[in-house]
């Protein structure tokens, strides 16, 4: 007995969903908008529909995109199931976008099941208004989706890791004792990293720069990086960030000289665990000692005197944002996501609060 191929235009259509919706969560913008009419009748079909359908909606907008010979009436043939339906709803949970509702599955919900190829959308008064879009030239159809795929990043409620807090939550010293507390746990680099950009972030914004951080675990070289955070104005790179808990650095030297040379940056960055501990580093003349065989210009910062300067900077209010922020960096699927990490931080969290 032969088993029915994958339908690979199926699994096309849930990925690229995915991957515009991680783009916008991750600070991409609209480049064009539908026209109002269709905007307003998107509004008002979206407003009156529930979670099954608006996620039904998308995802046949998307399949039509990816396969050019679908007749945009019947069901296609794998929608349901691990790849389809189930895939993209667990998904869009896990990044807390909360356009479908939370359902499980789009397909189960809509009664598609053994009746896929008897299934009428053009007749289905759940999807006749929608459908037509379908027949739009298909670059109105990329626009169109675009912008959905926007409000789907748009409807993101995101947990946050701390309350609103009186200031007196968040003195110096306080603050100091949970952002130490937290770069000690063991997350292979993860929350150090997220909790150095998120700092930076929040003290950044005042000046009108931007921190881009990506995954700890991310190729330099791949994704066209300098650095695990780097900062930005206006399009340019100012600075380049390594962030490490690695007692190996040290070999990595050559890579961050080569990396600063190739951003055409003065200086580059390193915040690293145990530097004050470090004998060969812990005491300025050591360090002008290290540094001047280095042959470039690195600035060898420990993390925890990162967070106490820091920490004297920021307002109670930003330092409760930069930890929401790393929180939320956590959670971010293309950054980490994962959930023994996050349990670790929330946890760590918590038990500040309670004490």
């Amino acid at each position: 007995m032969s088993m029915m191929p994958r339908n690979l235009h199926v699994e096309s259509a849930v990925s690229e969903i995915l991957r515009k919706v991680d783009l916008f969560i991750n600070g991409a913008e609209v480049v064009d908008l539908p026209d109002r009419d269709i905007r307003s009748s998107l509004e008002s079909f979206f407003s009156k529909n529930g979670g099954s359908v608006k996620l039904a909606c998308l995802f046949f907008l998307s399949y039509s995109l990816m396969d050019p010979s679908w007749d945009k009436k019947s069901i296609p043939v794998g929608t349901r199931g691990k790849y389809g339906d189930k895939r993209l709803s667990s998904e869009l949970t896990d990044r807390y976008v909360t356009f479908h509702k939370n359902i499980t599955a789009f397909g189960e919900n809509l009664g598609t099941k053994g009746n896929v190829r008897n299934f009428d959308l053009s007749s289905d008064p759940r999807f006749s208004d929608f459908i037509g879009y379908l027949s739009l030239p298909k670059k109105n159809r990329l626009v169109m989706f675009d912008y959905i795929c926007s409000q789907l990043s748009e409807s993101r409620v995101v947990p946050r890791a701390l309350p609103n807090l009186p200031a007196n939550y968040l003195t110096y010293a306080k603050s100091v004792s949970l952002l130490n507390s937290l770069i000690s746990i063991p997350s292979e680099g993860h929350i150090q990293q997220f909790l150095v950009a998120a700092i930076l972030k929040r003290h950044r914004v005042r000046y009108g720069v931007d921190i881009v951080t990506h995954h700890p675990h991310a190729s330099d070289k791949f994704d066209k990086t300098y650095g695990d955070i780097e900062e930005f104005l206006d399009g340019t790179l100012l600075n380049a960030y390594e962030v490490t808990v690695r007692e190996d650095w040290k070999n990595r030297i050559p890579d961050l000289r080569s990396k600063m040379r190739e951003a055409g940056l003065q200086k580059y960055i390193l915040i690293a665990s145990n530097i004050n501990s470090d004998d060969a580093l812990s005491s300025p003349e050591l360090l002008l000692d290290f540094s001047n065989k280095l042959g470039f210009d690195l600035a060898i910062v420990d993390l925890s005197d990162f967070i106490k300067v820091f920490c004297a900077e920021l307002r109670a209010h930003e330092i409760r944002d930069a930890l929401n922020t790393c929180y939320e960096f956590l959670i971010n699927p293309k950054l980490c996501g994962r959930h023994d990490v996050m349990a670790s931080y929330k946890n760590r969290v918590d038990e500040w609060l309670d004490k």
